[in-house]
């Protein structure tokens, strides 16, 4: 599959998917840019059969990348940040999607990745388990508890 195309198909995707991970528009689009050019990198060298699932293993690698590199880090100087909220920003913020990420981050960090990859995704659980490089099993079982807990915590009046 050609990079323009395989773009196209799967920028989407992958933008929310990077976002709902480190919940920073320009840092999504970062992580993006870099998911996508060491998808082209290794696509020269050799063929990948299943894409979507190896393109999110690529951006879950890139974002745990990033992690480590913040953590390394450290600014030299506070900046001062000045609240520019615009009505557009209200709206995103009000939003299902911004709600459901607030009750994902209440998750352990496994259960959260295992809905996001399978309900948010629709990734299947062999897919993520891949992408996240566990066994089955043990996918399902978070899977299973983060369910169980996005249920208690909706119960409770999250949504």
């Amino acid at each position: 599959m050609e990079l323009e195309r395989l773009y196209s198909t799967y920028v989407n995707d992958i933008y929310r998917y990077l976002f709902s991970l480190c919940r920073h528009p320009e840092t999504a689009e970062d992580l993006l840019q870099d998911t996508f050019y060491k998808a082209h990198v290794t696509l020269l060298a050799q063929p990948i059969y299943e894409l979507k699932p190896w393109l999110f293993k690529v951006a879950y690698y890139s974002y745990i990348d990033h992690c480590r590199k913040e953590k390394r880090s450290e600014p030299y100087e506070q900046v001062e940040c000045v609240d520019y909220t615009t009505p557009e920003m209200i709206f995103v913020q009000q939003d299902s999607f911004t709600t459901l990420l607030n009750l994902l981050d209440q998750l352990n960090p496994l259960e959260k990745q295992a809905i996001l990859l399978c309900d948010v995704q629709d990734c299947t659980n062999e897919q993520a388990a891949q992408i996240l490089d566990m066994k089955l099993n043990t996918l399902k079982s978070h899977l299973l508890r983060g369910r169980k807990k996005m249920r208690s915590l909706i119960e409770k009046g999250g949504l």
